[in-house]
C-alpha cells in the first residue's frame, strides 16, 4: 500500500511539472525578425534564440544588407553582406515585473561579401582590388527586449560585425527594431 502511494506522489510530480512547463509563460525556443540600418544602407536580420536558462540563451542569426559605397561624389557602387553569426548572451539588467531584459553576447560570424554585382572593373580607380569573397570573423551584440505580450516582444538589437578578411569596409554596425515570437 505505501508503495501504490509512493508511485502515485511521484506521477503526480512529474504530472505538475510537466504542466508548469507546458504552460509556463515562456518556452525555449524564440525567433525574431528585424529590419536593420547601416551607413549607406539598409538589411533584414532574422535569429533564432535557445534559452537553456532564465538569463542566457544561444542566438543563431541570420542578416543580409545591402549598401552603396560612394568612393568619389560621381560614382557608386553596391556591396552586400550576407552574414551568419553564432552567440551566446547573457543577461546584464532585467525588470521581469515591466517587462524589460537587456543582454549582452556575441561570438563567430561567417558570411559572404558580393561587390559591384559581381564585376570586378570600377568605373574610377579603386585602392585595392576589391572582389567579392567569404568572409570571417566575429560579432558583439547589446539587445533591449520590451515584452509586448506573453508570446511577443519589441527587440532593439545593435549589432556590431568585424571580418578579418574583408576588402570593402570591416567592420559594420548594424541597428534596428523589430519583433520577436516566443513558442511555448
Amino acid at each position: 500500500m505505501k508503495h501504490y502511494h509512493l508511485c502515485c506522489g511521484v506521477l503526480l510530480l512529474l504530472l505538475i511539472f510537466s504542466f508548469q512547463k507546458g504552460f509556463s509563460q515562456r518556452g525555449n525556443l524564440s525567433l525574431g525578425m528585424v529590419p536593420t540600418y547601416k551607413a549607406d544602407g539598409y538589411g533584414l536580420q532574422f535569429n533564432a534564440n535557445h534559452y537553456h536558462s532564465t538569463t542566457d540563451y544561444v542566438q543563431v542569426s541570420l542578416a543580409a544588407t545591402f549598401s552603396k559605397e560612394n568612393p568619389d561624389s560621381g560614382v557608386e557602387f553596391p556591396y552586400d553582406d550576407y552574414l551568419l553569426g553564432i552567440g551566446y548572451f547573457t543577461t546584464i539588467l532585467t525588470s521581469p515585473k515591466r517587462g524589460i531584459f537587456f543582454y549582452f553576447g556575441g561570438g563567430p560570424s561567417v558570411g559572404y561579401k558580393y561587390i559591384n554585382d559581381g564585376e570586378t572593373d570600377f568605373p574610377f580607380d579603386a585602392p585595392e582590388e576589391a572582389e567579392s569573397s567569404f568572409i570571417y570573423g566575429g560579432y558583439a551584440s547589446f539587445e533591449m527586449d520590451f515584452f509586448i505580450s506573453d508570446r511577443f516582444s519589441l527587440i532593439v538589437p545593435i549589432n556590431g560585425h568585424y571580418h578579418f578578411n574583408s576588402d570593402l569596409n570591416d567592420s559594420t554596425l548594424l541597428l534596428g527594431a523589430g519583433l520577436r515570437y516566443y513558442f511555448r
